[in-house]
């Protein structure tokens, strides 16, 4: 203690307010940010289209019915969601372990171009047979096809972003090289295709809708990787091993290995997105067959805030956004704008997630303490 005389303490105290990062984001948080970002880029866009001297209503009018309001709308939705939900999946599952996977479109590609060399030389399967072979052939060639970019980085640490991303363009030009090359029809003109698959190489149909079994088996996925990465012991340490790789090591998890299971993984999810495409587009190799979607996944992934379930229906909602987008064009406003509304609404979601995991707190802090007089002194008996 000190003497009132010798160590007079001097100091006021202030107020003011400061982010404070969340122990954890409350579930209706996590609901209202993509909400919010769905609602804001469509107001983004609403305002693209009046200052372009478009309606608003008559855009957004035939971007719905194109895409959820009608039928035949929501089904074209749904084709365009089956892709997507596995390319999404695809990136999901790579983030357990804290690895990026953009190379979905590539890996779609190389699914593809499995699946046609397995209908191509296997070809008088049953049809049964002929289809499950031809998803084996697709997950194997994208599987790997990753292995190029994941044994890099397991044993060397090189990054699996730029590899992965340069497979891409690699992959790409690859089935460009088959279609125009040994596997081009040759009664085809004016347009890169290969020959087509056998009869029997074809997706049946839900019902009497346009919509392939492609739907369900990508939602079979999902269910599956659901129950891998949350419900058991090895999706479990795949979550350990990515948060944090040296307290992994020590507990002798074999970091390595699973790097690259979990990139051979999701690549042979890419692949399956692949295999269904093909099967559920002219039902031959194209160039262009993976239309973007393996881009588009990495949004799907983001937007789902990196988690298995939510992957369906934000996957849908893109889908939707695209069928909306080629509808625009028949009312003469630029389908860019459905583009757009997608960047908005991804700029507003990754600025939601930074948000969401902060909260504003009123503080009071001591301001600097004066100490004047002498040195302090100690009461008799004080230790």
């Amino acid at each position: 203690m000190t003497s009132g005389a010798d160590a007079a303490r001097v100091g006021e105290r202030r107020r003011g307010s400061r982010f404070e990062k969340r122990s954890d984001v409350p579930l209706g948080v996590q609901i209202a940010v993509p909400i919010l970002a769905v609602a804001g880029g469509l107001a983004f866009g609403a305002v693209t289209l009046i200052l372009g001297g478009h309606s608003v209503s008559a855009a957004y009018g035939a971007m719905w019915d194109a895409s959820f309001g009608t039928v035949d709308g929501f089904e074209q939705t749904l084709i365009r969601a089956m892709p997507l939900i596995l390319t999404g999946l695809a990136v999901t599952i790579a983030l357990r372990m804290n690895v990026w996977n953009v190379g979905a479109e590539g890996q779609m590609a190389l699914g593809a171009i499995g699946a046609s060399f397995v209908a191509f030389q296997f070809g008088g399967l049953s049809r049964f047979w002929l289809l499950v072979a031809m998803f084996l052939g697709g997950c194997v060639a994208a599987g790997v096809w990753a292995l190029i970019a994941a044994v890099p980085r397991a044993v060397i640490g090189l990054n699996e972003i730029i590899t992965t991303l340069f497979l891409n363009y690699i992959g790409l030009l690859l089935l460009s090289a088959l279609v125009n090359g040994p596997w081009k029809d040759p009664t085809v003109s004016g347009f890169a295709y290969s020959k087509p698959l056998p009869a029997d190489a074809a997706l049946p149909f839900i019902g009497s809708s346009d919509v392939t079994i492609g739907l369900l088996i990508a939602v079979a996925v999902v269910v599956l990787a659901w129950w891998f990465l949350d419900r058991t012991r090895t999706g479990f340490s795949l979550d350990i091993a990515g948060g944090n790789l040296r307290a992994a090591r020590y507990l002798g998890m074999g970091v390595r290995r699973r790097i690259v299971v979990v990139m051979v993984l999701a690549a042979a999810v890419a692949g399956i997105a692949g295999v269904i495409q093909l099967l559920t587009s002219s039902g031959r190799l194209q160039d262009g067959l993976t239309g973007g979607y393996g881009y588009t996944g990495i949004l799907v992934t983001f937007l789902a805030r990196r988690r298995v379930a939510p992957t369906v229906m934000v996957a849908i909602l893109f889908a939707g956004l695209l069928a909306g987008a080629a509808a625009l064009q028949s009312t003469g406003i630029p389908s860019s704008i459905a583009q757009v509304v997608q960047a908005v609404i991804i700029i507003f979601v990754l600025a939601g997630e930074v948000l969401s995991g902060y909260r504003l707190r009123s503080r009071s802090a001591a301001a600097p303490v004066a100490l004047t007089g002498g040195p302090l002194s100690v009461p008799a008996g004080g230790a």
